[in-house]
């Protein structure tokens, strides 16, 4: 099968998945559990490279996860203050994912920082995650301009990124655990022809 068509098949699969689960308590800990089997997938099979994309994703992903869900935002948003605490939870998540964006689009020279491992190269799927990331920067963005625009501007009306927030952040949960599927059913398929064959 082409790396398109796999890739193409993985995303359709995980995103059906998503959509059909539709809730931020079931989506967001098996996003954060995939980036957590990939990160374990790497360093079992020793690629380095998917170790670190899955690292630096993960370790973002997870502690905004971790801050959101135990409630650390809430407790620095006065719920009365509907500006000021769209702001900081739209604001958090703008940050979280432009670390993520800049993180992997100098991913391999973040990597040769940590790692002195020779193996550290670009992959043909650092070109596809930053642009995912890009993309929830753009959507945390315009959640944000829409927040500012509902709560402090009286535009009751502007409510089209709110209504829909859940869905487009699941697409991007969708490509970014397609790309990381594709990436452990390549590294399985490399690691199995490099194997010598016994007679």
């Amino acid at each position: 099968m082409k790396l398109s068509n796999l890739i193409l098949l993985s995303i359709v699969s995980v995103a059906f998945f998503y959509i059909q689960l539709w809730d931020p308590l079931l989506v967001t800990p098996m996003y954060v559990a995939l980036l957590g089997l990939s990160l374990v997938f790497g360093v079992v099979t020793r690629d380095i490279n998917m170790t670190h994309i899955s690292s630096f994703i993960l370790v973002l992903t997870g502690s905004s996860y971790i801050a959101f869900s135990e409630g650390f935002i809430n407790y620095i948003t006065p719920s009365e203050n509907k500006l000021l605490q769209g702001t900081i939870i739209y604001g958090v998540q703008l940050i979280v994912s432009l670390s993520i964006a800049l993180l992997l689009i100098f991913r391999v020279q973040v990597s040769r920082m940590i790692s002195k491992s020779k193996q550290i190269e670009l992959t043909h799927f650092d070109g596809v995650f930053h642009w995912i990331y890009l993309y929830l920067v753009l959507v945390n963005l315009l959640a944000l301009l829409e927040n500012i625009a509902w709560s402090y501007f009286e535009m009751k009306s502007w409510t089209i990124i709110y209504d829909n927030f859940e869905g487009l952040v699941y697409i991007a949960y969708a490509l970014c655990s397609g790309t990381l599927l594709t990436m452990m059913i390549l590294s399985a398929r490399q690691n199995r022809t490099q194997e010598p064959k016994t007679s």
